[in-house]
């Protein structure tokens, strides 16, 4: 299984058309796609200093704001399923997270520090996933790089590293420009992340 998180900054471009295309009908083993938070969680960042409610309210709140941007992913692709729970991810061949049943009281420290890259990892080793692929709209650098130098670099949260270091499988980034053919195998993202 691979588990492969959309950024939220990719809402406004044509290539996350192309991603969801390419994730719901490519040749390979499973997937499962984990929305950013997008708008959506970019509103609760700016409400929260306003309306005055804490990180625990507001860690809530992003989840939840995945979990829109989750059902705006599935309306695009509606070839991939909607899934929640454990056994509907283990079950679907391609699915887009809802995180809110499984991520939205579970003991994750909440912190504008934990966003959907960790949650995504977090998610991977829950499920045993076998790769792990962040899919950035920012330039992605060449080469191994170690998760707290791409968090230093702004592409990972601060959190990122804890989580990767417990996870087994294999840590990737991929521009959101990536060429898209064929088997999912075939993806060669540019950075392989190490904890």
């Amino acid at each position: 299984m691979w588990v492969v998180k959309l950024g939220g900054s990719l809402h406004d471009s044509p290539a996350l058309g192309r991603w969801l295309r390419w994730l719901a009908t490519a040749p390979g083993p499973p997937r499962i796609v984990v929305p950013g938070g997008g708008p959506f969680a970019d509103t609760v960042r700016r409400l929260q200093p306003e309306l005055d409610f804490d990180d625990l309210a507001a860690h809530r709140m992003a989840i939840l704001a995945m979990q829109q941007y989750g059902l705006v992913l599935q309306a695009q692709a509606p070839d991939m399923r909607l899934a929640e729970s454990e056994p509907e991810l283990r079950r679907a061949q391609a699915a887009v997270w809802l995180p809110w049943r499984l991520a939205g009281r579970a003991a994750i420290a909440p912190s504008w520090a934990v966003t959907s890259d960790s949650l995504a990892c977090w998610l991977a080793m829950r499920l045993g996933a076998e790769r792990l692929v962040l899919v950035k709209s920012a330039a992605v650098p060449i080469g191994v790089h170690a998760a707290g130098e791409l968090a230093a670099a702004g592409l990972l949260d601060t959190a990122f590293a804890g989580y990767a270091r417990a996870f087994a499988g294999r840590i990737e980034l991929a521009h959101r420009e990536a060429p898209l053919e064929g088997a999912l195998e075939h993806l060669a993202p540019p950075c392989r992340v190490e904890a």
